[in-house]
């Protein structure tokens, strides 16, 4: 009784502790203060965006001291630890999951539309036809209250302050109509409409040159100037012209790489006069033919450029800043952002850099059509489970407009200027805010060199013709789609016609998915699941108990299954056994409670969402939206339908060969290191310490160590003579290469292995050696048999762990090149959080349960052929 009074009182100090620890509103908010929750880039709120917040947050108090009823607001956010909302949307998921969402996002806007499809994002077209209404109230009627504060331009306090002004709302005409009509989805099965987002900033894509190189290789005009390309076969002429390669053929200066900067097939694509959705975007169009001819273009230069391996192999020594090898003159031409002028004004000073739009095919030139760019860019949207939506409003019209404008690149171009940079503002959603950000910063800064101004006017200029990605709820797929089949037809896998017809496949069966979905049983209410759980729990305590305080003459006795349970010695019940059962059983309570904390921890985070990712296994879930329950659908899909199933699994199983290499190695040194000299803990930790190196530091150090340019391998082979591999830049060495740098760690294996060697006898050794057995016959006959429980462990362990590998595709290759490096793990993660296919991904994730399982007990059964244990 004792043990269970103490476990009591160690349960309560726990639970008291954990109370204290728990995350709470802070104590000095008032009960007038709403918070809002914002979500923004990758961190909490800083610096420019700091500055604007506490001035929306001055106005809210301004305005409740006139008007009790309007709230105090302050803006609160976190740290978004993710490499991307698109890419990586774990945090914001769980977040609407779990109902706990920001009530801002600042969110890619061409997300926007796959999420809002999906019922993410509150409609936003209300709150701008009240803003626009109100606003027009209040213009007949200027001397009552404003209907939101800052409405009336504010005076300077001070003398020398500017004057702030009126924030007004928001309009669709003030707005680029590429920024607006991005953030607005049209449900292709219904044709209804809405806003999801307010346009926050843009950036477009425009041609940059190094008019030195131009000039060197004859592109001139008749003035002596620079001559960029206007047309396709311009530039196709030139990319190869202003390629340099050094003695050993390896390319040193680049003319033009078709997917390097920010162009991708879509601008090509669009430059071509192609469509890759239909106008009513229930159909995909990837394989349109003047993207066919879009994708050869591409491919061609690739080819004549030695072939897009030589041409990855070359793009992997490019780094940023002041290496960035279009301001090192390695790159003579490229299409890139906006976002890039602000390095290049800052390390690029001495380039001699020009900008132009981006060539286009000399037809389309001749039938009158205007050169074009595409844009991007993020936006505000409001989650529609966010708590306080209102607030959330108020909080996004303050951010867009003129006001926090000018108090945002105030703020920036202070922090540039104090670190000795130039400042160039990016590109703004709304025309009249872009002109005074490029007037004001831009035009009028006499600090700024001409060549950097006259680059942002192209750019500016663009912005009218600018074309946006399809707005679909298959965005994500249909962007990665583009990916897959440039490299497809790049790297010589398919023609290019041959793989946007394979990707245009892909892209309309999942889009075909949304609009005409699977039909099942929809799952509305969970109850019964926690039930069902409850319920599973409690008979398995209840067997365990029964079956642990059987007394061991009950079991001899013939009965029931039933009466075995209910029953103890004699027919009577458990609880009247001897002294020495009761000992028992009290030793039985007692390791049950040391583990009680593990085994809570189990069922309630581990044990309910296993069986929970059974059911959704055999549903149609994207978290979003209830379950719909579609029977063997996903493992159908799986195996008949996943075009990228087979591929994954196989480059996982590929990866079964580092397995015996790593346990040879970790052997190896375990053997070396087996010995009695002065030092040798040095040396065994010094073999051990790679093991311990966190996945994303070694991950990033191996990415140069196979930098086919400059990296370490690549110099080894040509010291002796042999041509270098282009390592993770090519498909056919690609997992090899992770191979390689997961036998680094095999000094963690080491350890076993040492342990192992430690308890064999030296009387086994030196019988050996008396009976003439050498060095070899020793290994064999002796350590090998002696240390089999040691291989089986590593064995299946290894086995486990290979079929788990994530983190090094993830971070190194992106399961590039041309899915080489796609394992089954970052697949699943993929459908799970990329294309929000839950269901599909747990469905995946018990595939994989089964092969483990499935192999793990195939080796436990054979281990009783070859594992000898030493009682054996």
């Amino acid at each position: 009784m004792s043990g269970w009074i103490k476990g009591g009182f160690g349960g309560a100090v726990l639970l008291t502790a954990l109370w204290f620890l728990a995350p709470r509103p802070s104590a000095e908010v008032a009960e007038d203060v709403v918070e809002i929750h914002y979500m923004g880039r990758g961190g909490p709120i800083q610096g420019a965006m700091e500055d604007a917040v506490r001035e929306f947050e001055r106005l809210s108090r301004e305005r409740h001291a006139l008007d009790p009823s309007y709230p105090v607001y302050r803006v609160i956010s976190g740290q978004d630890a993710t490499r991307s909302q698109t890419e990586d949307p774990t945090r914001f998921l769980v977040s609407l999951a779990g109902g706990m969402p920001p009530d801002v996002i600042d969110f890619d806007r061409f997300a926007i539309s796959e999420w809002a499809a999906r019922g993410a994002f509150t409609p936003l077209a209300d709150y701008v036809q009240r803003d626009k209404e109100n606003w027009t109230a209040w213009q007949r009627d200027t001397n009552a209250l404003p209907p939101w504060p800052g409405a009336r331009e504010e005076l300077p306090r001070a003398a020398g302050a500017p004057t702030k002004p009126a924030i007004t709302p928001i309009l669709q005409e003030n707005f680029f109509p590429g920024c607006w009509n991005e953030a607005v989805y049209r449900n292709p099965a219904t044709g209804e409409s809405n806003l999801y987002g307010i346009p926050s900033d843009t950036d477009n894509r425009a041609l940059l040159y190094n008019k030195d190189i131009l000039i060197r290789n004859g592109y001139t005009n008749e003035f002596g100037e620079a001559r960029p390309p206007r047309t396709w076969e311009e530039l196709e002429e030139m990319a190869i012209r202003m390629t340099e390669r050094d003695e050993k053929g390896r390319i040193k200066t680049i003319g033009f790489i078709p997917n390097y900067g920010n162009s991708w097939l879509y601008m090509y694509g669009w430059q071509a006069g192609g469509e890759f959705l239909s106008d009513d975007g229930r159909t995909i169009t990837l394989n349109d033919p003047p993207i066919v001819e879009a994708l050869t273009f591409m491919t061609r230069i690739y080819n004549k450029l030695g072939g897009a391996n030589s041409v990855y192999a070359f793009q992997s020594s490019f780094q940023g800043g002041d290496l960035d090898p279009f301001v090192l003159g390695k790159v003579a031409m490229k299409i890139d952002g906006v976002w890039v002028m602000s390095d290049l004004a800052f390390y690029g000073r001495d380039l001699n850099i020009g900008a132009a739009p981006a060539p286009m095919p000399a037809r389309e030139l001749e039938k009158g059509r205007q050169p074009i760019s595409w844009l991007a860019g993020w936006a505000y949207a409001i989650p529609s489970t966010a708590r306080e939506k209102k607030g959330a409003w108020e909080l996004i019209r303050f951010l867009t407009s003129q006001r926090a404008m000018e108090i945002m690149r105030a703020s920036e171009n202070f922090t540039a200027t104090s670190q000795g940079r130039p400042y160039l503002p990016r590109q703004y959603p709304q025309r009249a805010q872009n002109d005074w950000a490029f007037q004001t910063y831009v035009e009028h800064n006499s600090a700024l060199e001409p060549k950097f101004k006259q680059a942002m006017r192209v750019y500016n200029d663009l912005l009218d013709n600018s074309r946006f990605r399809p707005v679909t709820p298959v965005g994500q797929k249909l962007w990665n789609c583009q990916i897959w089949a440039t490299e497809d037809a790049i790297f010589g896998k398919k023609t290019p016609q041959e793989a946007l017809d394979y990707y245009t496949s892909i892209a309309q069966r999942d889009l075909n998915a949304v609009l005409n979905p699977p039909q099942g049983i929809t799952i509305r209410s969970w109850t019964w699941f926690f039930w069902t759980y409850g319920a599973l729990i409690a008979l398995t305590v209840f067997l365990v108990y029964r079956r642990e305080t059987r007394p061991p003459s009950a079991a001899k006795k013939p009965r029931g299954f039933l009466l075995s349970l209910f029953a103890g010695e004699d027919g009577k019940s458990a609880s009247h056994v001897g002294s020495k059962g009761s000992y028992f059983r009290a030793q039985w309570r007692d390791g049950v409670l040391c583990a009680l904390p593990w085994l809570l921890g189990f069922i309630i985070f581990t044990g309910g969402p296993l069986l929970f990712s059974i059911v959704i296994s055999f549903c149609r879930f994207d978290v979003l939206n209830p379950a719909v329950f579609t029977g063997l659908n996903n493992y159908l899909f799986m195996i008949r339908g996943d075009e990228l199933f087979w591929k994954s699994l196989y480059n996982t199983l590929f990866m079964v060969i580092g397995i015996p290499l790593g346990m040879a190695i970790g052997l190896g040194l375990a053997m070396l290191l087996n010995v009695k000299v002065r030092g040798i803990a040095v040396w065994r930790t010094l073999f051990y310490l790679p093991s311990i190196v966190p996945a994303v530091a070694s991950s990033i150090l191996w990415i140069w160590i196979f930098n086919p340019q400059s990296g370490l391998f690549n110099a080894m082979l040509d010291l002796v003579g042999l041509p270098g591999l282009n390592w993770l830049q090519d498909e056919s060495t690609s997992k090899w290469s992770l191979i390689i740098m997961g036998l680094w760690g095999a000094g963690g294996g080491m350890i076993i292995w040492l342990a192992g060697l430690k308890g064999i006898s030296e009387s086994y050794y030196e019988a050996a050696s008396l009976d003439g057995a050498n060095a070899w016959q020793q290994f064999r006959y002796i350590t090998i048999p002696m240390m089999t429980p040691y291989i089986f462990f590593n064995l299946v362990m290894g086995l486990i762990g290979t079929f788990q590998i994530f983190t090094q595709a993830f971070i190194m290759t992106q399961g590039g090149p041309v899915n080489s490096t796609l394992f089954f793990a970052y697949h699943l993660f993929n459908n799970a959080f990329r294309y929000m296919h839950m269901g599909y991904a747990a469905a995946m994730a018990w595939f994989l349960f089964l092969i483990v399982v499935l192999l793990t007990a195939f080796q436990m059964k054979m281990s009783k052929r070859w594992v000898h244990y030493e009682e054996d």
